[in-house]
């Protein structure tokens, strides 16, 4: 737990001053690109060598046996059944198809330099979804578009937006996404006349916690700022989005970037010396924060050079209505010296934090569904992974975050097999070590004694539930008869997981028939 500052090595000012506008001048530039050196991302060029149509993102399991398309199911399958394991990484992500094939536009949301946003409708599903469009002709753009979707399929974690799939044709690419009900941060912040730091301290932890996962990704944002922070809903909850990753990168440890990108208010003063890593993410956070509470920006110029010197000089004022706690955290994220200034994971420690704790309701029943997961067939997680991947329900998802959030105890965005077991010793739930060890052998796809987010935990504890519900059924059938011929085909099969998971397509198909019907699919549900 972090302490009360006594002393803060950043100049602080007092000021009674309250800007409720936020119409002053702007920099001249938002977004510095000319610059950008991007360092082991996919090119155009890598992109078409790398993906088709016929390859899904994740390379399949090395416990998998090699069959053609056109073999048949052999006695030795069923040790293939027993190592196999299907997840929505699984699922075909890149696609050359015309996004029209698929998508109907029903209106657009903005556009920028990158393109433009739209709201699109799933034709066979009907669901409402965001469509991020970039030309192919914008060179620069389109890399970032492709670098985006590399570095977002590899994300699994509540607070981060989730992209879905990505159609690229001679003209364009066309990035499917998410789509977030509620109203960006800048919105609410600039309509929102009583911003509490009670309300800034939920949504401030919500970011950090995200940020906290991709930094432990070896992902830097490079572009956090309150238009990309969204409400998952419309409808009162305060869950957030994390959105936006297209200037995003990897970074290794012990390697810098230099590339100025960004926006100019949330920009740390090392970017200007081209020479910085994670820690211009915890600055942004800590100019969020502050805008968040003041709703004016720490720092700010009529010009881009008086906007660096302001940077630069570390100086910010706060007004006296904010609490010494926050005064203390905010000191700690915007502190000039990278090598000394807070990371995400301290910074979530802190008293302020704890004054306003981010609580909820867990769901024991979610928990116990987990401890009961028993091994499933294939068929059963190849359902889990399409409800939890494409089924949007916001009815269970409050409950099912706050319940990840306490499983997932150090806060990295994955629960390990030594922090389940604690939290059930802690709640006083019935278990065996055995229990546990079974769960983590059957459902961690990964042999790394950690369960991921969407993947995994809401496909066992989540999932479950909805797949006897005849709507649930029906979905799932829609989204993999692609043709929309009213059975499933192999080749239907293929375009949602690769056709070299074809030998699946054989396993769940053991009387090698041309097609399943969907009486027949339906059967395959157990009763």
């Amino acid at each position: 737990m972090g302490s009360i500052c006594q002393s803060h090595s950043c100049a602080i000012e007092y000021t009674t001053q309250l800007s409720t506008s936020v119409n002053f001048l702007k920099p001249l530039i938002d977004h510095q690109q000319d610059d950008e050196v991007i360092e082991e991302s996919l090119s155009p060029t890598d992109f078409e060598k790398e993906f088709t149509t016929t390859k899904s993102m994740v390379p399949k399991s090395p416990d998998v046996m090699q069959k053609s398309p056109s073999s048949s199911p052999t006695p030795n399958d069923s040790v293939v059944i027993q190592k196999f394991h299907v997840t929505s990484d699984d699922f075909v992500k890149f696609r050359y198809e015309n996004v029209a094939d698929s998508y109907q536009i029903e209106r657009s949301l903005g556009s920028g330099s990158y393109g433009e946003v739209f709201i699109v409708r799933n034709k066979q599903t009907n669901q409402l979804r965001a469509m991020k469009q970039i030309k192919r002709q914008q060179s620069s753009m389109s890399k970032k578009a492709l670098r985006e979707m590399e570095i977002l399929s590899k994300l699994d974690h509540p607070f981060i937006v989730k992209a879905i799939e990505v159609f690229q044709d001679e003209q364009s690419q066309n990035m499917i996404l998410e789509l977030l009900q509620g109203t960006d941060i800048q919105e609410d912040i600039q309509n929102n006349h009583s911003f509490t730091e009670e309300k800034a301290a939920n949504i401030g932890y919500q970011l950090l916690l995200a940020i906290s996962y991709i930094h432990n990704q070896d992902v830097v944002h490079r572009d956090i700022k309150p238009e990309n922070i969204l409400y998952q809903y419309n409808n009162g909850n305060t869950y957030i989005k994390l959105i936006d990753f297209g200037i995003s990168t990897e970074i290794k440890k012990n390697r810098k970037l230099s590339s100025q990108l960004g926006s100019m208010y949330f920009m740390a003063p090392e970017i200007f010396s081209k020479d910085y890593g994670k820690q211009i993410d915890i600055w942004a956070c800590g100019v969020t924060l502050f805008y968040m509470v003041h709703k004016r920006y720490p720092f700010m110029g009529r010009t881009n050079q008086e906007m660096k010197n302001a940077i630069k000089s570390g100086k910010f004022s706060f007004d006296k209505y904010i609490s010494l706690e926050l005064q203390c955290l905010l000191c700690k994220m915007l502190q000039i010296n990278p090598n000394k200034r807070i990371t995400a994971l301290q910074a979530l420690q802190e008293d302020w934090f704890v004054k306003h704790k981010f609580a909820g309701q867990i769901n024991q029943q979610l928990i116990f569904k987990l401890i009961n997961y028993h091994s499933t067939t294939l068929f059963e997680e190849l359902i889990f992974s399409l409800i939890t991947y494409f089924f949007h329900n916001s009815d269970d998802h409050g409950s099912a975050i706050q319940t990840f959030l306490y499983l997932d105890a150090d806060q990295d965005g994955q629960i390990s097999k030594q922090e389940f077991k604690k939290s059930l010793y802690q709640l006083d739930l019935p278990n065996s070590n055995q229990q546990i060890d079974d769960l983590y052998a059957t459902l961690n796809k990964q042999s790394d004694d950690t369960l991921t987010y969407k993947v995994e935990f809401l496909a066992a504890s989540v999932a479950r539930d909805k797949i006897q519900t005849k709507k649930c059924q029906k979905f799932c059938f829609q989204l993999i008869d692609h043709d929309e011929d009213g059975k499933i085909s192999e080749s239907d099969f293929c375009h949602l997981m690769g056709k070299n998971h074809s030998n699946l397509w054989h396993l769940l198909n053991p009387s090698d028939s041309l097609y399943i019907t969907e009486e027949e699919f339906y059967s395959m549900f157990k009763s």
